[in-house]
């Protein structure tokens, strides 16, 4: 067991449990893009979309990689300046170039159906097949921050949470994506009405995966295995953001929204404490 994984984390999350307990928890909402060949299939948490579809929205703004994070079976971090003995906080990778501040004035804005939102990118590298392909994402929160050099997240103000409308979930495969690093295999849209007030603050993003285990006690998705579990597996997972510029994403063929059609995907889930 990861010793640091036993210690309190003093960035201002609840947490559930003790360390190495299980607690059953229901789903209220499930965000499975492990399908095959679906590329506009989509869902819903807190006013965020979250796509597999993997290609780019038109314009001439670029994607950062801020976020680059590794470990198993559960990993998590969030990005920051701040780095003790050259080693940056939790999980996190710690090459300036992959882990570093932004500022929400950095984030470029794309819009939808008239609603302005940012873009996040996600690149995860799991296994391309086999049991161990499967990962969730368990969590993301983003806060506002004065300082980009934040060792912990226990000053920051808490101002989007994924699960903050309910209890929601990710479930993501290394496989039906985009196989390996280097390609994008799910976009995140986060309204910037969240933000509102906090251009000139540092953007804090915190993440989590797999954290989710037992929840496909039939064998749902590409993976087809009963008892899947989501642990991160392999190596390192890595979020980008757009940066400057604005332009438009165009309306996805296929909207599933959370909470409706995944009934049978719902079931039960325990969270490995930390």
């Amino acid at each position: 067991m990861n010793l640091r994984r036993a210690l309190p984390l003093f960035i201002g999350l609840l947490l559930i449990g003790s360390v190495g307990a299980a607690q059953a928890v229901t789903l209220a909402n499930v965000i499975d893009l492990r399908t095959l060949d679906s590329k506009d299939e989509t869902g819903i948490a807190n006013g965020a979309f979250f796509y597999q579809n993997t290609s780019q929205p038109t314009g001439t703004g670029y994607i950062d990689p801020f976020l680059r994070l590794q470990d198993s079976p559960v990993e998590e971090a969030f990005n920051t300046d701040y780095r003790q003995n050259g080693q940056a906080p939790l999980d996190a990778k710690s090459d300036p170039n992959f882990t570093h501040s932004l500022k929400f004035a950095d984030l470029g804005v794309v819009t939808k159906n008239g609603t302005n939102y940012y873009l996040f990118t996600l690149d995860i590298d799991e296994p391309n097949n086999g049991p161990k392909q499967d990962i969730s994402l368990d969590q993301v929160k983003i806060y506002a921050g004065g300082s980009g050099s934040l060792a912990n997240l226990s000053t920051t103000t808490l101002l989007w949470d994924m699960d903050g409308a309910g209890d929601a979930t990710v479930y993501l495969n290394g496989g039906a994506l985009s196989p390996g690093n280097g390609g994008d295999d799910m976009q995140m849209l986060v309204p910037t009405s969240f933000f509102a007030g906090h251009l000139n603050e540092y953007m804090y993003f915190y993440t989590k995966f797999g954290a989710t285990i037992g929840a496909d006690p039939v064998g749902h998705g590409p993976s087809g295995l009963p008892g899947t579990n989501y642990d991160a597996d392999a190596s390192f997972e890595e979020w980008r953001a757009l940066a400057k510029e604005h332009q438009e994403v165009p309306e996805p063929a296929t909207m599933l929204l959370l909470g409706t059609g995944l009934i049978g995907l719902a079931g039960r889930r325990l969270f490995r404490k930390k």
